[in-house]
């Protein structure tokens, strides 16, 4: 058989259509499709490479966000501790200098009642001495102010004396006045008291339990009775004072026998507050 008669049995393979419509050799379209098939691989992983990329940049913008929020809370959550502790330091300080007051008023309260309970047991007669000796010392010390005061003006006299150099007979006169006015000048006057006068029965923290405590009082003894408040804010104080007297003999007299009937733990008079 000849080369041309094989040729015409074989049937010739159908030539698959280009895509742009030309007919192109079987080799060369093989190469062509090979370099697109080459492309597509290249394409892929750039994406996935590109897609890599992106999302380790998300992850690390999300760390560095939470990292920050993070470090704002720990911040804040050390602000309110710092805050925390300064308020329960001061706090604390506050509570011990009120406990402190309230120890020494009571140490105070408890002397002042000693004192009164001594002085309740005493005879009356040697309870009239130390009320007297008392007010003897307070007119004293009143005498004593009063002549410091007077002092300036006692220099100012002897000096315009020594200028004038009186007569003898003026001189006796000026000397006989001077004895009479030193003699009166050595009985002080009765010091002036300031009423009205209450006695003291108790200092508390409690404004409810004071209110209570004066309205026993009152009914027991039955004397007027009023809460005044002492201080401001945290540090008030409120004091019942039991009785309104003019004299602080009065009120000393009531306070004697408020102790003596155990209707009061403390009995210190005191000048009652002036009411608006």
């Amino acid at each position: 058989m000849t080369e041309p008669e094989d040729r015409e049995s074989k049937p010739a393979a159908p030539k698959p259509p280009d895509s742009s419509g030309a007919w192109l050799p079987p080799r060369l379209r093989e190469k062509i499709e090979e370099a697109e098939a080459g492309g597509g691989g290249e394409s892929k992983t750039a994406n996935l490479v590109g897609l890599i990329v992106t999302v380790l940049v998300i992850v690390a913008v999300a760390v560095g966000v939470w990292s920050l929020i993070r470090s704002g809370h720990e911040k804040e959550k050390a602000r309110l501790a710092a805050v925390a502790a300064a308020a329960a330091a001061e706090r604390a300080a506050f509570v011990a200098d009120s406990l402190a007051t309230v120890h020494r008023a009571d140490s105070l309260a408890a002397v002042a009642r000693a004192d009164s309970i001594a002085f309740a047991k005493l005879p009356k007669w040697q309870q009239r001495k130390i009320l007297a000796e008392k007010a003897k010392k307070a007119a004293a010390a009143t005498a004593t102010s009063a002549s410091a005061a007077t002092k300036p003006a006692a220099g100012a006299a002897i000096s315009g004396t020594a200028a004038t150099k009186p007569a003898p007979a003026a001189g006796a006169a000026a000397r006989h006045a001077g004895k009479t006015a030193d003699s009166s000048a050595a009985e002080p006057a009765a010091p002036k008291e300031m009423g009205p006068f209450g006695v003291d029965a108790g200092q508390f923290i409690d404004q409810a339990q004071a209110t209570q405590i004066a309205d026993d009082l009152k009914t027991k003894a039955g004397l007027p009775t009023q809460v005044v408040t002492v201080g401001e804010g945290d540090a008030a104080t409120y004091h019942v004072f039991v009785g309104k007297f003019s004299t602080h003999a009065a009120a000393e007299a009531a306070a004697t026998r408020l102790l003596a009937k155990g209707l009061v733990q403390q009995g210190a008079v005191t000048p009652l507050p002036k009411t608006p």
